[in-house]
């Protein structure tokens, strides 16, 4: 077996592996393929599920606009981030279908407790959904669940900022109870963009 890469958008790529004919013929079946994907593409994305059509709710025009991937990068030294040194990027996918799936990249870790709270939360809250409030201007994920919510404030350029008092003073406090519970409350309104 052998393991090449080459830049598809790059004219004087090279092979510089020691090939059989076999290989080549796979090669060939690679390039022909009409779903090529970069390593970037496919590594810089976080988990989906292949099938989401059992999911309920249906969003309307206005609320489809947000429809997409968000991120941010989050400094360690806010225990949100969910590790000890560095920074992570926390990313937040919005589905057509009204669910949402949400993830915390650690840089450079492998293997190390980093992740350890998300990954607790990812059980507590195993479906989320989404929705819009254009009078408010505020998009709200819903963890069924655990009966929580987290809210976000829509800024002018279609930017996802987190709702801080809402998130800690609203639903009774279990929102609030909820993070410091399971996972930890964010030191200041982060800004999700989306790609």
């Amino acid at each position: 077996m052998t393991l090449s890469a080459c830049d598809i958008n790059h004219t004087n790529s090279k092979d510089h592996s020691t090939a059989s004919s076999n290989s080549n013929h796979e090669e060939n079946l690679i390039k022909s393929s009409a779903s090529i994907k970069t390593l970037d593409y496919v590594a810089g994305r976080t988990f989906l599920p292949e099938d989401t059509s059992d999911q309920t709710q249906k969003l309307n025009a206005a609320s489809l606009q947000y429809v997409g991937r968000y991120h941010t990068r989050i400094s360690c030294e806010d225990a949100f981030a969910d590790c000890e040194s560095g920074e992570a990027e926390y990313i937040l996918n919005l589905l057509p279908n009204g669910s949402a799936y949400w993830n915390v990249v650690h840089f450079g870790r492998v293997g190390s407790k980093d992740g350890a709270k998300s990954a607790a939360v990812n059980q507590l809250c195993p479906t989320l959904n989404w929705k819009v409030d254009e009078k408010e201007h505020e998009l709200t994920i819903q963890c069924p669940l655990s009966k929580v919510n987290f809210y976000f404030n829509l800024d002018a350029n279609k930017r996802l900022v987190t709702n801080l008092e809402k998130l800690l003073y609203s639903d009774y406090g279990k929102n609030r109870e909820f993070l410091e519970q399971n996972y930890f409350v964010p030191n200041r309104a982060y800004v999700l963009t989306k790609e």
